[in-house]
């Protein structure tokens, strides 16, 4: 039995969104997909297939097998037009690289028509991650880079673009939940042509075309507010803990503003123990053990109780889901009690709380248990672990 959130915020409102796991592609298609115009340049592919899928069994994957030396689209998906989102606006999706043979520069994502645009640009040491934007009424492009391009593995990226519609334009970029760069500010976005209307994703652009290789693309969604990107283990500030029962909060945040965020769907968060010994419950007094915690849409964050096991040591906890970056917290101290659930482990304990979610180090928070007596509250001495 999964525990269920007593709280929760308005509902997500995804401006556009797609999880491939409807198989297909096209919206005239049955079941519809997500998208308007579909299209590759031969010999280059489009799919929607298991290959490709970072969570669930589809998710969109891009051949390039084209090596040429004149400027083209080589193969992209792009949703219809939509109401624009003319103040601001984010965007996320996974995305993977693999297989490259020839290495090149392009253009991975589009926001149109305001054209900002995340690419991988070639460089000697391997790809790294780009933002541009256009600017002014001649709208010309400016950029800035990120960390590299890890061949082989799935990177969570997100970007946004604040200040449509005035002088003021800012677009930043996150690369798994670390923001890159220094971004772009102080912008000139009066032009009525810097809006988001659509979305194009693959490669609708390389000016070289020198890259072969293939992309995979899962979860992208774009919204007019942040979005939740990671998960956050933390011990909630205004807790207290009787019989050897810890509580801890579980929540969704944004990269973007580190503040809780809305569960775009129904998220079935899992949690572990990867290190040490002790198990969740749903109860403060830790009589009901569960395996997770069900976040419905909209709810963004949920408490639940760890009650250490063992004789002492460190316990690593974890929480887990595939569409959202992962948490760890470490709890350092003694032992859980023997016999009787009821029984309070002998004391004084002294316990580090560390809460992170990748990426990152661990940040240890020290918190005074003090004598564990039966029936005695724990009170601890040090504030809630900061929420970044």
């Amino acid at each position: 039995m999964l525990l269920h959130p007593l709280t929760g915020v308005a509902a997500s409102n995804d401006w556009f969104s797609d999880d491939f796991e409807t198989g297909t592609l096209r919206a005239s298609e049955i079941p519809a997909g997500r998208w308007s115009v579909v299209g590759a340049s031969s010999p280059n592919a489009l799919s929607n297939g298991a290959v490709g899928a970072h969570r669930g069994q589809y998710g969109l994957t891009v051949v390039d097998r084209t090596n040429a030396s004149t400027p083209d689209s080589e193969a992209s998906v792009s949703s219809d037009e939509r109401a624009p989102l003319s103040s601001e606006f984010f965007v996320r999706a996974w995305m993977r690289l693999r297989d490259v043979s020839t290495p090149g520069s392009l253009v991975a994502l589009q926001a149109l028509p305001v054209q900002v645009e995340l690419r991988l640009r070639s460089q000697s040491a391997g790809p790294v991650w780009e933002l541009a934007v256009m600017t002014g009424a001649s709208r010309t492009y400016v950029s800035f880079f990120g960390s590299r391009v890890e061949a082989d593995r799935w990177h969570l990226v997100e970007f946004s673009a604040s200040g449509l519609g005035t002088r003021s334009g800012e677009a930043r970029l996150w690369v798994d939940g670390v923001e890159q760069g220094t971004g772009v500010s102080g912008r000139d976005w009066t032009d009525p042509s810097y809006v988001m209307k659509r979305v194009v994703m693959g490669e609708p652009w390389a000016d070289s075309r020198t890259f072969t290789g293939t992309l995979d693309f899962d979860d992208v969604r774009v919204s007019a507010t942040p979005m939740a990107s990671r998960l956050v283990l933390r011990w909630p500030v205004d807790a207290a803990t009787s019989s050897g029962c810890i509580p801890l909060e579980v929540s969704l945040r944004s990269s973007a503003t580190g503040a809780p965020a809305p569960a775009p769907y129904e998220t079935e968060v899992a949690l572990a123990v990867t290190a040490g010994a002790g198990g969740f419950h749903s109860d403060e007094a830790c009589k009901s053990p569960v395996p997770g915690m069900l976040l419905p849409t909209g709810a963004s964050e949920r408490r639940v109780y760890f009650r250490p096991g063992g004789t002492g040591g460190t316990a690593m906890l974890a929480a887990s889901h595939p569409d959202f970056l992962p948490a760890t917290l470490e709890v350092v101290g003694g032992g859980a009690p023997d016999g009787d659930p009821d029984e309070d482990p002998a004391g004084p304990w002294t316990t580090d709380l560390g809460c992170t979610s990748a990426p990152g180090a661990l940040v240890a928070l020290p918190l005074l248990l003090g004598p564990w007596l039966r029936r005695r509250s724990w009170r601890p001495g040090a504030p809630t672990c900061p929420v970044e």
